[in-house]
């Protein structure tokens, strides 16, 4: 028996970005969840990573988070003692952003995570298929949005 008109997904990439995405967030939310960390913290500590020493407010302007949410964030992974804030050398002012033994640690099984994520994610197509979908979306991401590698949900 076909399912009735109402019940079936729209033609619509919108609807279906939209309706995946809701429910990607949350599942990768929820997988995150036995590390202590939800996704925002999951990518600002990828952002350290990449960028050890960086400044707490060159951070923030790079990712386009607001200041007062960025040292929210940062807070919290101090208080978890994933992140630590340490001197600059050459400027008393200034406090750069580094990883500690324990956010290093806990990144890499974010980051097994993730693949592990993706992985399911991506169960019903197959390799050529992912990169084939990945490559369009990131054609339609050019168009409605700058912020390239950085979610939108980062400053909220």
């Amino acid at each position: 028996m076909e399912e009735p008109e109402a019940e079936r997904a729209p033609r619509s990439v919108g609807f279906l970005i939209s309706q995946l995405g809701f429910f990607s967030s949350k599942r990768f939310m929820d997988a995150l969840e036995p590390l202590g960390i939800g996704p925002r913290d999951f990518s600002l500590m990828r952002f350290v990573d990449a960028s050890d020493g960086q400044s707490q407010h060159a951070l923030a302007e790079r990712l386009g988070i607001p200041p007062s949410r960025m040292v929210a964030l940062v807070d919290g992974l101090e208080e978890m003692g994933l992140l630590e804030r340490r001197p600059d050398p050459d400027d008393r002012r200034v406090r750069g952003l580094f990883l500690t033994r324990k956010g290093r640690t806990v990144l890499e099984k974010a980051g097994k995570i993730a693949i592990d994520y993706e992985t399911q994610l991506c169960a019903g197509i197959n390799r050529e298929e992912r990169d084939q979908l990945i490559d369009l979306l990131r054609r339609l991401q050019v168009t409605q949005t700058d912020l390239g590698g950085v979610h939108p949900g980062m400053s909220e």
